[in-house]
């Protein structure tokens, strides 16, 4: 087997390891909204931990993958290489600094909430907004980065790409406001 097909494999076992911790993520901060009980609430949070395993590894995966595959075959200059390169490490920024301290606060409220019904403190970390709002953008902009990958598309087309895919996130957080 020569290094272009190990490598692409790689890379695609990255993007599915990718999109099943945002999909995990995305059902979680989903189902943590309805949850009526601190049981439900533990049992949902237990997910975090393979989001937390899943997600590193894919985006190494992604990422050395994805140099290997710019420097032996397509090199630089490609707007759909730097504009999805730039996308991951920007979702490997923006997830730790938006997404962490908002579940690492559900998870204190968890701990600290006696078993039964879900105390106050425990539902408005829950309910933060900033969470409910960017949860859903991640995997949209992996899908963006996706499609401009698979047809690979210049800076015009990527840029609307990348355009329409924070303009569909967006009117899904809000549309899910409840």
């Amino acid at each position: 087997m020569t290094l272009y097909p190990a490598t692409l494999l790689l890379h695609i076992v990255g993007v599915i390891g990718l999109f099943i911790a945002l999909s995990l993520e995305v059902a979680v901060v989903s189902r943590l909204r309805v949850a009526k009980t601190t049981t439900q609430v533990h049992e949902w949070l237990t997910l975090s931990r393979v989001i937390d395993v899943v997600l590193p590894v894919s985006a190494v995966f992604i990422l050395i993958s994805g140099l290997v595959l710019t420097f032996s075959v397509w090199g630089w200059g490609h707007a759909w290489i730097e504009l999805s390169l730039g996308l991951l490490v920007l979702l490997g920024i923006l997830g730790p600094v938006i997404n962490g301290p908002r579940m690492k606060a559900i998870h204190v409220a968890a701990q600290a909430a006696p078993v039964g019904e879900i105390s106050p403190a425990l539902r408005q970390a829950i309910s933060n907004p900033v969470l409910r709002v960017y949860v859903p953008i991640p995997g949209l902009v992996a899908l963006g980065a996706v499609i401009m990958m698979v047809l690979k598309l210049d800076w015009l087309g990527s840029g609307m790409v990348i355009a329409l895919v924070l303009i569909v996130g967006l009117i899904i957080a809000f549309v899910r406001k409840g």
